[in-house]
């Protein structure tokens, strides 16, 4: 099986988890990881594209501020809440599993990562690991969460799981499905109407 890796990450945090778990899949060869993408690169590229290329859609991302997308991942969320309202879905046949990082103090707490996962599901991608969610309060755990969530892909996507199975388990584990709504941040905004007074000759 062949997977895409994309990532999101504002201070480094996930960058540097994701591409150690890279590097370890890499080495046991049980699969291929065809490319670790920054989100915005995964967006230019395209959903649609991207299913394409891979089986599985392995995502790594924080959140930021208000439980935002980091900013090299803004673009690629907009993707997903475009891809959730299209028909087809761009990420039918396909499978994916999420690793969150964040800090429990905010109440913010993993609101990209859970809805990443949500998002993910709603493109047609199938879950083939429950998402982790890595407390930057709680290092040892942390630690034991990221090899966990690594093992259990490794674990899927050495034994062919199959696209057309059930989801391992709902978005809302963990969490609750605790979300804060971000999908009008990423609305196109309406034409404005041309102010009182506009000839008509500069209305385009």
């Amino acid at each position: 099986m062949k997977a895409i890796v994309v990532y999101g990450s504002e201070s480094g945090t996930t960058k540097r988890n994701i591409e150690k778990i890279v590097a370890d899949w890499r080495a046991a060869g049980r699969w291929e990881v065809l490319e670790v993408l920054e989100g915005e690169e995964a967006a230019a590229d395209g959903l649609a594209n991207i299913a394409k290329r891979c089986d599985a859609l392995l995502v790594a991302t924080s959140s930021f501020r208000q439980g935002d997308a980091p900013f090299n991942y803004d673009d690629f969320l907009a993707a997903l809440y475009r891809g959730a309202a299209a028909d087809p879905k761009p990420l039918a046949g396909i499978q994916h599993a999420v690793l969150g990082f964040g800090d429990s103090h905010f109440d913010t707490y993993m609101n990209c990562p859970r809805l990443s996962d949500m998002l993910l599901e709603k493109c047609g991608s199938r879950r083939l690991a429950a998402r982790r969610e890595i407390d930057v309060r709680e290092k040892q755990r942390g630690i034991a969460d990221v090899a966990a969530w690594a093992a259990a892909v490794d674990a899927a996507m050495t034994s062919g799981a199959s696209a057309d199975a059930a989801p391992v388990c709902a978005w809302t584990e963990p969490g609750n499905g605790q979300t804060y709504d971000k999908s009008l941040e990423y609305a196109p905004e309406p034409d404005a109407a041309p102010a009182a007074g506009t000839p008509t000759w500069l209305v385009a």
